[in-house]
Parts: C-alpha cells; sequence; structure tokens
C-alpha cells in the first residue's frame, strides 16, 4: 500500500530511501445505489437518444436536475465502484451527448431553447473533463460524500512530505536529463500504484481514508508536472 524507495538525487547526492506511503486506516461501508436514469422525452413521449432531456424529435429541451450525478449525466454507471470509469466509453458518451445538446443545434429555435441548451452543453463538458482525469475524479466523488478537498490541505506525515521536497529540490537543481527522467519514471509508478489503492479504497468506501490518498495523489502528480516541464525545456 503507497510504498516505494526513492533514488532521487540533490546535486548528485543520493537520497536516503524512504518509505513515502503509509499504511492508511480502514473501514468498510456499505455502497448506494444510483438514481435510475430518464429515458423518455417530458414532451413527446418518446425515447430519448442520451441520458439528457434534449428531444430531437419534438425539439424540446428540459433543464436538468442540480443534483444529477456527472455519472448519470454521461450514461456511465456510479456503481459498484464510481472511481472506476471506462475512458472509451466515457469519450462516446461525452461526443454521443455533446451531439444532442450543443448549441449549433438549437441556433436556429427560440432563445428560451438555446439558453437551456447551451447550460446543458456546458455541464455535459464539465461532467466529462471532471470524470476523465483520476484526480479530479476523486475529488468529485469525495464532495458527493461530503469531504472536499481545499488547496491548501496537507498529508499529516512528515517523511512523505520530505520525499516531495527533496524531489522537487532535486528537479530544480538537476544538470542532468537522465537523473530527471528516472525521477519522472518512478513517480510514474508512484502515481499507478495511489490511483489502484484509491480504486480499492473508494470500493470499500473508505472516504477518510480516500481523502488521504487523494491529497497524496495530487502531490505526486505535482512532482510529475515539474518533472515534465524540465524535460520539455532541456
Amino acid at each position: 500500500m503507497f510504498r516505494g524507495c526513492t533514488v532521487w538525487a540533490v546535486a548528485g547526492r543520493p537520497l536516503t530511501p524512504r518509505l513515502l506511503h503509509r499504511p492508511l486506516p480502514r473501514r468498510v461501508y456499505f455502497h448506494s445505489s444510483p438514481r435510475s436514469q430518464q429515458s423518455k422525452c417530458p414532451g413527446c413521449g418518446q425515447p430519448l437518444p442520451s441520458p439528457l432531456p434534449a428531444c430531437s424529435n419534438c425539439w424540446n429541451v428540459f433543464a436538468l436536475p442540480k443534483d444529477i450525478t456527472h455519472h448519470e449525466l454521461l450514461g456511465l454507471p456510479y456503481g459498484p465502484n464510481p472511481f472506476v470509469v471506462d475512458l472509451p466509453a466515457l469519450k462516446q458518451r461525452f461526443r454521443a451527448a455533446q451531439s444532442v445538446c450543443h448549441p449549433d443545434s438549437w441556433a436556429s429555435k427560440n432563445p428560451e431553447k438555446l439558453d437551456v441548451a447551451q447550460a446543458l452543453s456546458a455541464r455535459v463538458n464539465h461532467a466529462y473533463q471532471t470524470l476523465l482525469e483520476p484526480l479530479s475524479r476523486i475529488e468529485y466523488i469525495l464532495e458527493q460524500h461530503r469531504l472536499p478537498l481545499s488547496e491548501t490541505e496537507k498529508v499529516q506525515d512528515p517523511e512523505f512530505m520530505m520525499e516531495i521536497m527533496e524531489a522537487r529540490e532535486a528537479i530544480d537543481e538537476a544538470e542532468d536529463r537522465a537523473q530527471v527522467e528516472a525521477i519522472f519514471e518512478e513517480n510514474t509508478g508512484r502515481v499507478a500504484e495511489t490511483i489502484k489503492e484509491l480504486e480499492k479504497l473508494v470500493e470499500e468506501e473508505d472516504w477518510p481514508a480516500a481523502k488521504l490518498g487523494a491529497i497524496r495523489l495530487r502531490y505526486l502528480q505535482g512532482i510529475q508536472r515539474a518533472a515534465k516541464r524540465w524535460l520539455d525545456n532541456h
């Protein structure tokens, strides 16, 4: 669980290996069931081509409930694990949803319908971008369970935070491309391990532990971006 040893160096000096990750506490919760999706047009009663209340048969479009989940909006299952998303299916559902509600399709309709279509399109875009990346996805799921992440939250783990600081220092002071490539490669593995651990924690509905994992993922992805910037510029 969240374990690994570093081989990073600062100014050519190898860093002392440390355990990067700490075991997180586990608690088991019961799964919640997704809400059933609308399948017929409220206007003409014909089947809808997507979960969106936008009908190309009678050209009626309706506002969405504010509490509809991103998964429901794109016709994806929320259970048994909302963190596990089929990315090809996500992209396909996104394209299908946009084909129904894109403002260009409603430009010749009355202004009220166009306004609703624009709002639908914006929500579809937001849902897609949120579910596309693991970090934004877990942040969204945690918000659904009233555990939002703030920008300033930290892991109460001095060794982990020291690892992050030393990795950033190693990147900032690096003079050798191979050194940064090694940091990037090793950190990529840690990101993948963290994502797999988050899958387990979400499946068990251990939300406090999942929040800690999400914070770790945020820091690790920060290292990933810093290493990539260095490599792109050298």
